[in-house]
């Protein structure tokens, strides 16, 4: 065994093993806390984050590798953002009224500012523990042995979630995990809406596919089974069916999308192969065919399994496209351009943190209204995360919150290794997702998807051989 395979054979550091668990400890905990809705569960990811970047720092330092200040920097530009906004309140409770807000009179415009105190207060933990759960997980710098036990690691508890899941929505889809009423129905597993559950799957199955496209490279290479490919295949279709449970339609439909194209990649794959195993173009045909056979007997399955339930929202479906077709104006469409008028009233700094289910009503047109005119349904999210950070922060606290993303996403996209690709593509769809949804309001989403993209680039860094060649990526 030459001494690069042995390399790659090396115990974890000690900083991978504390950093690694307390990141794993973040996401599932907040993941069983009914997706960080839970009155605990803020305050848990809040010390577990807490915990993973002091250890990171610390571990890292007796290890003798340099301080990352890069990336706590922009943890460091959102706290004193919202600091210096907890100090510049832009409005007061009107006296007497339970509802309702006055704007003072001291506030200063230019600097930031918040509406109410402790809403800003209460809506900031879950951004600021994912910057600082994502500094953490890159002052570690997790090697790519590291890097492939996590995502094993959350993979499998997320198929565990699914399962739990599937369990009770046949024994009880009344309450959540058994315990708690679901009022609105919209629920899964431990999720308290749809289509976070949508989010968080979207997630998984890149990850799933990362494993299972691992897998063919190393066969094409001669380094490993075709069957190995199995696993990843399957678990990325078990968590798709779990999707029309709950009648999440764009969840379901993402999810198609990205396993269609998964099987037809390797059904490319597989009729390109030159093996002596499949030399045969028969066998070929045969080889492809019986997978696509297979998928889509899966799907199949699925959609009869959830007949039922997804009837619903087939038929809201149709109404909704029937309303488009007729000129109606779809409602996702009028939050996001009455939020894009919120924030064109604050451009700089925005409304604060928090703030947008208190100044959204005063902004909301003839919808969601009685014939009165008063508003029937409070909206508490504009089911669009980049038009509604922009409305709470502004284009400096939006730009802050972007340029890092945007980099780990193109350090990601230029990967070597096809399960960092795969990751980055998962990150980048529930980035797209959130133009028509609001999953990076589900702490559970935002911690998963924050560990995804922060360990998506450093597991492309390949070893080297002895001739300081890179090995090849898998």
């Amino acid at each position: 065994m030459s001494r690069s395979a042995i390399a790659t054979l090396d115990p974890l550091r000690r900083t991978e093993w504390v950093v690694g668990g307390l990141v794993f400890a973040t996401v599932a905990s907040t993941t069983w806390g009914f997706a960080g809705k839970a009155s605990w569960a803020p305050m848990t990811f809040t010390v577990l984050a807490a915990l993973s970047a002091l250890s990171a720092l610390v571990l890292s330092r007796l290890e003798g590798r340099r301080f990352n200040g890069v990336a706590f920097l922009p943890f460091g530009f959102f706290a004193l953002m919202v600091s210096v906004s907890l100090m510049n309140p832009s409005h007061e409770p009107l006296p007497g009224k339970s509802i309702g807000w006055s704007e003072r009179t001291t506030w200063v415009t230019w600097l930031p500012a918040t509406v109410d105190r402790a809403t800003t207060v209460s809506e900031t933990l879950p951004w600021l523990s994912a910057l600082l759960l994502g500094a953490a997980i890159r002052q570690a710098e997790f090697g790519r042995r590291a890097t492939r036990l996590l995502w094993a690691a959350l993979l499998a508890h997320g198929l565990l979630v699914a399962l739990v899941g599937a369990y009770f929505f046949f024994v009880d889809r009344g309450h959540i995990l058994g315990l708690v009423r679901a009022r609105h129905g919209y629920h899964f597993a431990s999720f308290v809406y749809r289509n976070h559950w949508s989010a968080y799957v979207l997630l998984l199955v890149a990850l799933a596919l990362g494993f299972a496209f691992s897998a063919l490279r190393r066969w094409q290479g001669g380094r490993g089974r075709l069957d190995a490919t199995v696993a990843g295949f399957g678990v990325a279709a078990l968590l798709a069916l779990t999707l029309p449970m709950p009648g999440s339609r764009s969840g379901l439909l993402i999810v198609s999308g990205m396993l269609g194209f998964a099987v037809f990649r390797i059904g490319w794959v597989l009729w390109r192969a030159r093996t002596v195993e499949l030399s045969s173009p028969l066998v070929r045909l045969v080889r492809v065919g019986g997978g696509l056979l297979l998928a889509g007997l899966i799907l199949a399955g699925g959609v009869m399994l959830n007949r039922d339930t997804f009837r619903p929202h087939w038929v809201r479906t149709q109404t909704q496209i029937k309303g488009l077709l007729s000129g109606a104006e779809d409602l996702r469409m009028s939050l996001s351009r009455d939020t894009l008028q919120l924030a064109a009233d604050r451009p700089v700094w925005g409304w604060g943190v928090g703030s947008f289910g208190l100044v959204f009503p005063v902004y909301q047109g003839d919808y969601l209204r009685a014939p009165s005119g008063e508003i029937t349904t409070q909206v508490l999210h504009a089911h669009n995360d980049w038009a509604e950070l922009a409305a709470e922060t502004g284009a400096v606290g939006l730009l802050a919150l972007i340029m890092p993303v945007a980099f780990l996403v193109i350090r990601g996209a230029r990967a070597d290794g096809v399960m960092g690709s795969w990751v980055t593509l998962g990150t980048g769809v529930v980035m797209a997702y959130a133009l028509v949804d609001f999953p990076m309001h589900c702490p559970a989403v935002l911690f998963l998807w924050t560990t995804l993209l922060c360990t998506a680039s450093p597991a492309s860094k390949l070893p080297l051989d002895e001739k300081g060649r890179p090995l090849p990526a898998i």
